[in-house]
């Protein structure tokens, strides 16, 4: 059994599990004759690519996520470098989703690689949060052969934080007085959600580290940065009341989307549909497990050169069909983008959802194009349920 359990008299016992290089540990475990080799997923060299991983070795070099593969190489030049397998990642992330139901009822999937688990009460049944998160790591090593970071805190945004100290495979416990005294000394950027051009913004104003900006009141940070400003504010401060939500127990949604940062730089529009394609089935099947339907499509583009925009069209009907939303979608990429503009980031989302009431057994068997392709979604929904997601793909999609 675990020793003391700091957690104790915490009102909520937050987790965040982030997995440790989750696209090259996955590639490394698939190729044994990987092992301790520098591993760089991402495009290849002269097509404006990044690296979307590296393994621990690779990390010695100074090669991080984001570095374009050219000066990655220019680092590491005797690093394997690999495209990537995005079903793979996709379903092995399924599976982790499963393992982490087996330590908690209330799981949030943040991204491919992570998720945040409320386990207040949990952590008894295994004896105390050290025997809970041991026994989660053993579980997914010897299923998965993968290993993973974790935070615990009071607080999701304290957990997401810690998560990153002890890495890899390692596990933080921090509190608000631990969180304090270790990010207050570092850099601004240290903080989660601020990149290079805040942290800049904020030197101009004499703000470089997180204690700078956790002195300074909200009022002077919403002056000169708005709304933003009250984000600045509360995550300097480690505060945070955001509940973890599982989508069964979560408010209603008030839109559901799915984005992917692309391996390499798109520049055929055939890939960039096929990639929108793909998304939309995704965010399609979410709105039908959940009984949604929406009538906002917003399609998001990010460039090579790091530029976003956001197109939206509101549809006279909701709908959760992936046709619709897939064409609504492609209709609103810019003409430039793929031949002039390369893509680097691709998003689809739906908003404006309602819940989904059922029609009446007369209309079900009226035969409309819309009926017939309800049935359809509905009929391949459950086949995938049943014998997984690889078992039936859509025509134009690449995975």
């Amino acid at each position: 059994m675990g020793g003391v359990d700091r957690t104790r008299g915490w009102k909520r016992v937050i987790m965040h599990v982030d997995m440790d290089a989750f696209f090259a540990a996955f590639e490394m475990r698939n190729c044994p004759h990987l092992k301790d080799k520098p591993v760089i997923v991402g495009g290849l060299p002269g097509h404006r690519s990044v690296a979307s991983t590296c393994s621990y070795e690779a990390r010695k070099y100074g090669v991080h996520s984001g570095m374009p593969i050219t000066q990655a190489l220019k680092l590491c030049p005797n690093a394997v470098l690999i495209p990537g397998t995005m079903r793979g990642y996709v379903y092995t992330s399924a599976l982790l989703q499963k393992i982490f139901s087996n330590y908690s009822p209330i799981v949030e999937p943040f991204s491919v690689d992570e998720a945040f688990l409320d386990i207040t009460g949990c952590h008894r049944i295994f004896g105390t949060v050290d025997d809970l998160v041991r026994k989660m790591k053993k579980e997914i090593k010897e299923k998965l052969d993968l290993t993973c970071s974790v935070g615990i805190a009071p607080t999701k945004l304290i957990a997401k934080m810690g998560s990153g100290e002890k890495k890899p495979d390692g596990m933080t416990v921090m509190d608000r007085q631990d969180f304090n005294r270790i990010f207050y000394p570092r850099s601004v950027d240290a903080l989660w959600g601020i990149g290079e051009s805040t942290k800049k913004m904020l030197a101009k104003i004499g703000i470089k580290t997180v204690g700078d900006l956790a002195a300074k009141k909200e009022k002077e940070l919403t002056a000169y940065f708005g709304k933003n400003g009250e984000y600045l504010s509360v995550v300097s401060r480690g505060l945070d009341s955001s509940e973890v939500y599982n989508f069964e127990n979560r408010p209603d949604d008030k839109s559901m989307s799915h984005e992917t940062t692309l391996i390499a730089d798109l520049s055929e529009i055939d890939k960039i549909y096929s990639t929108i394609l793909w998304l939309s089935d995704k965010v399609a099947r979410r709105l039908r497990q959940y009984n949604y339907h929406g009538r906002t499509i917003t399609v998001k583009i990010r460039s090579s050169n790091f530029k976003t925009i956001t197109r939206d069209r509101t549809l006279s009907r909701p709908t959760n069909q992936s046709k619709v939303i897939f064409e609504t979608a492609r209709r609103l990429v810019p003409k430039e983008y793929g031949p002039r503009i390369k893509v680097r980031l691709l998003g689809v989302r739906v908003s404006h959802l309602e819940k989904k009431h059922e029609d009446n057994q007369l209309s079900l068997l009226e035969n409309t194009p819309m009926n017939k392709q309800a049935a359809t979604s509905r009929a391949v929904d459950e086949i995938r349920e049943r014998f997984g997601d690889s078992i039936i793909k859509l025509a134009g999609t690449r995975l």
